[in-house]
């Protein structure tokens, strides 16, 4: 499993752009089959499905920020160094990934699917631009940010991660994003909960404590 050792600043970064410019390949040069993946996937829907991922998609910003304020609250109050400057890094990556995904939904301005696609029946959260998924940005960051602040679980990092891939899989079936909204939502969230565990470690070494 990922762990602060083993993640180099080069590897991490070079996934994180394969996802990226992977969605913008899906949404230019083959929008087609982006386009046939979202109809696919949303025309299966039925009431025990549709109940299953709409609460996984509902799941993500609960359990993101609500992660992220318990570590903000940690952060407050423990007076143990380590345990702060991990907690710091979740709540700097949970920042740093909403502004960049927002600034970059404004910036884009990308149609969802439902303004597209006629045949589209949207399912649960589906306002704003589509690009990239926020939901799925929510989910990435917090399992990038857990892998890389406590690589001893492993166990729970590995459940995270395919929680976090469930939320972007129920985004498309909702008919909420594209493939391509999605992968793009994979970058931008790990991109930058590595940015930002690598900020908090640069301070956190500067006052002599280990993340």
């Amino acid at each position: 499993m990922i762990s602060p050792k083993k993640i180099s600043p080069k590897s991490a970064g070079l996934l994180c752009l394969f996802c990226i410019s992977s969605s913008v390949v899906l949404a230019t040069l083959f929008y087609n089959q982006d386009k046939t993946i979202v109809l696919f996937l949303n025309h299966l829907r039925n009431p025990t499905r549709d109940l299953f991922w709409l609460t996984v998609t509902n799941s993500a910003g609960i359990i993101a920020y609500g992660t992220s304020f318990i570590a903000l609250i940690v952060s407050l109050f423990t007076k143990e160094k380590e345990l702060k400057y991990k907690c710091m890094a979740i709540v700097a990556a949970a920042i740093f990934s909403a502004t960049t995904a927002t600034a970059l939904k404004f910036i884009i301005q990308k149609p969802r699917p439902v303004r597209m696609l006629t045949t589209i029946h949207v399912l649960g959260p589906a306002g704003g631009w589509s690009y990239p998924s926020g939901h799925t940005s929510d989910a990435f960051f917090l399992a990038m940010a857990l892998a890389l602040t406590l690589p001893q679980y492993k166990k729970t990092v590995f459940l995270f991660y395919i929680w976090a891939l469930l939320v972007g899989f129920s985004r498309i079936y909702l008919g909420a994003h594209y493939l391509s909204d999605v992968l793009g939502g994979i970058g931008v969230g790990s991109a930058m909960s590595l940015l930002a565990y690598r900020l908090i470690e640069s301070v956190a070494k500067k006052h002599h404590a280990l993340l």
